[in-house]
């Protein structure tokens, strides 16, 4: 049986001849400090298309130290989860390879790096003998298989947190950058070990972001003294942009990358992933939709409805966990009095047994054809994003579309508050969620402030829109149990009732006010 915990580590770059500060000053009262060395030896495990580095996931088998057997280690902002198993077998454990599925598909799992360490430990332990971190002093050689078999070696210090908080990680890292160490230019031992050929990420856009980013900064407003330079290093700046269709590209890629790993975590039986893996659909959908221009249209309009029914499974389950929390805050706050019969019981079942329902349909969609050849063409969007000649152009071309977006949010509102169509409001939240994920998919090109400006302007009305919508499935439901419990023995609709017309009059708050914001969004 598996078990995880969060990995909590900073990891250091050193020459050869550096000494590992003292540390024990920041032992608590009472505290001791314990060393020991270690000969670990890794074997690292993946696809011959390193599918999992690609997907900043490792699979190891570890011996020689007290974590020996196999290990997963996964994306966990701002860290990473270590999936672990006490079994030395040479085979990759059922249990991981089932985890790692939708990432690695059909694709076998071979040995693609041999990594031996010899360690010497710092333990800080407390009082009570609780490691409270460890300071590991590597030296490391690397041995790389395929084609371009490679061996290395180095030397690299990493911190780990035990039973602390992250106030002492920080304060370690701090004395060791004091001491001569740099934060280390690779994330792991195993992007070191590999051949540069064989880390290079599929998702060739993703480092355009960062570019553009600089690109951007450096189009300053020039001063009267030094106007022409200024005008040239904006030319400059301008010619050394990256074309538009890549930076949106690197936003897709980064929520296909949000989507893997909301696939290993559904299937390890998190739910508490659906959100945000389904807001990563919508933010895919909503940026194809925006950009539609940039990419062929046939390949766009294909992934969308295929994006739709992804989104619409997640949807499912997240409607429920919002209903259950929402109306579990709005009985505390009625009258005990009013709440004739079983009312928080009955919503209670009924929101989890649905919710069940739809988590076990999700559950046996994850190994369908279906779903597998969604991801597959998520992967064939990264590695070559279907562009047009539009793509190649320069920050200029990103303006049209974030402008047709913005006045679609201004039609659409305005149309719903002139009519009252709660169809169409439910619409202009739709477009207002366009906007904001296509100004975050932009802020490479417009800058990171007024990127930012415009993703808040628009998640504020996403938000107050979104709140309308929750009230009335919210209501919907409600209308629907409270009739059931008027027909059911030792049950009573009166309660439904109740918070039925308090979501009524929640909804109703809601169009008023988006009555009094649409003038900012003309």
């Amino acid at each position: 049986m598996s078990e995880s915990y969060q990995e909590r580590e900073l990891k250091f770059d050193v020459e050869p001849g550096f000494v590992v500060p003292d540390v024990v000053e920041l032992l608590p009262v009472g505290g001791r400090i314990e060393t020991s060395i270690e000969q670990l030896r890794s074997d690292y495990f993946d696809t011959s298309d390193r599918a999992l580095f690609k997907a900043g996931i490792t699979l190891r088998r570890r011996t020689g130290s007290t974590d020996t057997g196999w290990q997963l280690k996964v994306p966990s902002a701002p860290f990473r989860e270590e999936i672990r198993l006490p079994d030395v077998s040479d085979k990759v454990p059922d249990e991981l390879s089932k985890l790692v599925f939708g990432v690695v598909r059909a694709q076998p799992l071979s040995q693609i790096a041999s990594i031996t360490t010899e360690r010497t430990v710092t333990r800080l332990l407390d009082k009570a003998g609780t490691t409270l971190a460890e300071v590991d002093d590597d030296s490391v050689h690397a041995a790389a298989a395929g084609p371009a078999a490679t061996v290395s070696s180095w030397r690299e210090v990493e911190v780990e947190l035990g039973e602390a908080e992250l106030d002492l990680l920080y304060a370690l890292g701090k004395r060791l950058r004091r001491a001569g160490a740099r934060e280390s230019v690779s994330p792991s031992k195993l992007a070191r070990a590999l051949p540069r050929a064989a880390t290079a990420t599929t998702d060739s856009t993703a480092s355009t972001a960062s570019t553009a980013s600089t690109a951007t900064t450096a189009t300053t407003a020039p001063t009267a003294a030094n106007a022409e330079r200024g005008v040239r290093r904006a030319e400059r700046a301008k010619r050394a942009e990256p074309p538009v269709g890549d930076v949106v590209a690197a936003y897709l890629a980064e929520q296909r990358h949000v989507i893997l790993a909301g696939d290993l975590a559904l299937r390890r039986g998190d739910d508490g992933v659906i959100h945000k893996t389904r807001v990563a659909t919508r933010r895919l959908r909503g940026t194809l939709r925006v950009f539609r221009p940039l990419f062929d249209a046939a390949r766009a309009a294909s992934l969308d409805g295929e994006l739709r029914w992804l989104a619409a499974l997640l949807g499912e389950i997240r409607d429920r966990q919002v209903l259950r929390l929402r109306l579990d805050r709005m009985l505390d706050e009625v009258d005990e009095t009013l709440l004739l019969g079983p009312v928080r019981t009955r919503l209670d079942t009924e929101l989890r047994r649905e919710q069940a329902e739809h988590w076990e349909t999700l559950q046996q969609n994850l190994t369908t054809d279906r779903y597998l050849q969604l991801l597959t063409d998520l992967d064939n969007w990264v590695q070559q994003p279907p562009q047009t000649e539009k793509a190649r152009a320069n920050r200029d071309t990103i303006a049209a579309p974030l402008a047709r977006a913005e006045r679609k949010v201004a039609r659409r509102l305005a149309k719903a508050n002139a009519t009252g169509d709660i169809h169409l409001l439910h619409a202009a939240r739709k477009a207002a969620k366009r906007a904001r994920y296509a100004a975050e998919a932009a802020e490479p090109v417009i800058g990171s402030k007024a990127g930012a400006r415009h993703a808040k302007r628009y998640e504020k009305l996403q938000d107050l829109l979104g709140a309308h919508q929750d009230s009335l499935v919210s209501a919907a439901l409600l209308r629907r149990l409270g009739a059931k419990a008027g027909d059911t023995v030792g049950e009573n609709g009166f309660a439904f009732g109740i918070l039925y017309e308090r979501e009524m009059e929640n909804a109703q708050a809601a169009r008023d006010k988006a009555q009094r914001v649409a003038k900012k969004y003309r």
